[in-house]
């Protein structure tokens, strides 16, 4: 069942160029190639002795490098691809063990069902973009050991803790992230039953039904990459159902991120993993597992229910949040970014941050364009070129010309095979007040909502749109602890100064331009997101957000804090 209104168009038939494609390049090119993978990813797999607590992330870096090599079809990547699994899959056991640890330390309670999770689900990519049997089979082998070895008492003894008269759910918040998902889409691989009432029945995906937790303490409750994970659960559990109900738990989220104005202005959330609407700028802010699952929750929402809504938040995120964690080389991660003061680079090339930006990077190609039952949808305005076919079989290329996000002008060349009828839907950003578009050279007024417009056509070879965006600066007005403050953006992207704000100096809005120093936020010199401002016309409130300030149901704080439980 495919209740969703859009659907994503393969990676492989995309080409990227502009912002995006430069990051794609810079993240295979730079990182996915430099990285050792024999001695830091593939060494403890073949060794099998790990200490319990131990992780690697091994399945999130060779999902990020499976799909960028299908993507960008690079013999270098193909070939790494091809080392990788040649030395992984010959360590597996005979029994499907395919992890790191010692056999007393294996399942539970150590991070070995979270680490296999991932190389389950990159090998279930595998298969789809390559159709390599032995990657499905030996996905097989792997479910098969861990449905074995999780039964539903299992659930219960892993970090069982009590707080406040509740069991904490530590298990499947941190222990068993990712498990669910790797599950349920080797379900749809293979169509195996089984799996589909194991994900059911004993993790019991549908009934995960959890408050939104602000702050970190004992149990990890306000874990917002896990938090989310088990969202995406519910919603590939939906795409198989169609019960919406299974909605709740991502619309609970994203109404508290949104409605009770939690998100911060890079477009993420979260201090030191966990929950947090106060707008606290310094510290550890905005862990990249929790901006890449933010990301990839929205694009699916987007399918599900179409608003364009959804891309302004994508767009915010993917040119602020998720391009600061990587070095302007491309060769450094960031586990967390700031928005004020010194950011740092992590220290090593594994674990859960580094392995989960480079999955994200490897979906980017899929969230510039979505096909949909009347024609195209354009969500990401970069240069790109894309290849798909219509519903009624007819093959389309797409074809955007642009610097964007440097400017708002755009051409997009609409190439039908033969001349044929369809919609092309363009989303209007949140932040242009002024949306112009003409094709063949002729202004037109599209129809549609506010966030995206529709232009029903014939088309034929060689039509053109051209967009027209004008991007004036903007002051955002800060609150909570922000408040008295602007941070300066345009456009989708937000700017940063390298002085610290508790040293800035006030200054007048007309001298943004002219006298005052700044830099992209993803500049690892930034160093000061908001400061002082007098009165300006070009203050404004940050337009992800409605009018009013609430908080979304389900809202429960926590006042201790607890031990570090990254992943």
């Amino acid at each position: 069942m495919n209740d969703k209104l859009l659907n994503t168009i393969a990676a492989r038939d995309v080409k990227v160029g502009g912002l995006i494609g430069r990051r794609i390049e810079l993240t295979w090119q730079n990182n996915l190639l430099a990285i050792n993978w024999e001695r830091d990813f593939l060494a403890p797999f073949l060794a099998k002795n790990s200490d319990a607590g131990a992780y690697i992330g091994l399945g999130k870096s060779l999902d990020g490098l499976v799909r960028l090599a299908a993507h960008t079809g690079d013999g270098r990547l193909l070939a790494r691809r091809q080392q990788v699994l040649d030395t992984l899959l010959p360590a597996q056991e005979a029994d499907g063990y395919l992890g790191i640890y010692r056999p007393a330390d294996r399942a539970i309670p150590t991070w070995d069902a979270h680490e296999q999770a991932y190389v389950l689900m990159a090998l279930v990519v595998d298969w789809q973009l390559f159709r390599q049997e032995r990657s499905l089979a030996s996905a097989q082998r792997l479910g098969r050991w861990l449905v074995s070895r999780i039964p539903s008492t299992a659930l219960h003894l892993v970090g069982k803790r009590t707080w406040q008269g509740q069991v904490s759910f530590l298990s499947r918040q941190l222990v068993l992230t990712g498990l669910d998902r790797a599950l349920l889409a080797l379900y749809r691989a293979t169509g195996e039953p089984s799996l589909l009432d194991y994900c059911v029945e004993t993790l019991r995906v549908a009934e995960w039904d959890q408050p939104i937790v602000e702050g970190r303490f004992g149990p990890i409750e306000g874990h917002v990459y896990c938090f989310l994970s088990h969202c995406l659960a519910q919603l590939d559990l939906f795409e198989i159902t169609g019960d919406r109900r299974l909605l709740a738990q991502t619309r609970r989220a994203l109404e508290y991120l949104r409605d009770g104005r939690a998100l911060v202005i890079s477009g993420t959330n979260g201090i030191t993993e966990c929950w947090h609407s106060d707008q606290t700028g310094t510290g550890d802010i905005g862990e990249t597992c929790s901006v890449a699952y933010l990301i990839r929750l929205l694009s699916h929402q987007l399918q599900i229910e179409g608003d364009g809504w959804y891309g302004d938040w994508m767009e915010r995120s993917i040119y602020n949040a998720l391009f600061a964690a990587q070095s302007p080389d491309g060769r450094r991660l960031s586990y967390y970014v700031p928005l004020e003061g010194e950011r740092h680079y992590w220290d090593r090339d594994t674990y859960c941050c580094p392995g989960n930006f480079r999955r994200i990077i490897g979906e980017l190609p899929e969230m510039i364009a979505y096909r949909q039952a009347d024609g195209v949808m354009v969500n990401l305005y970069t240069e790109s070129d894309i290849t798909t076919a219509l519903a009624n079989g007819t093959p389309l290329v797409l074809r955007q010309h642009t610097d964007y996000p440097h400017s708002g002008q755009v051409r997009l060349d609409v190439e039908p095979a033969r001349p044929a009828r369809f919609a092309v839907r363009l989303r209007r950003p949140a932040w242009c007040t002024e949306f112009v578009v003409a094709v063949n050279g002729e202004t037109v007024s599209p129809i549609g909502g506010p966030h995206f417009l529709a232009i029903s056509s014939e088309w034929r070879p060689g039509d053109r749109v051209t967009l027209a965006m004008p991007m004036p600066w903007r002051l955002v007005r800060g609150f909570r602890k922000q408040v008295g403050k602007v941070a300066a953006m345009r456009g989708p992207q937000l700017f940063c100064r390298a002085t610290p704000s508790d040293s800035a100096t006030e200054f007048r809005a007309d001298d943004i331009a002219a006298n005052l120093s700044l830099m992209e936020f993803p500049d690892p010199g930034g160093r000061a997101t908001y400061f002082a401002c007098a009165d300006s016309p070009l203050m404004t409130d940050d337009e992800l957000f409605p009018q009013g300030i609430g908080l979304s149901q389900g809202l429960r704080r926590s006042d201790s804090e607890g031990e570090d439980h990254r992943h």
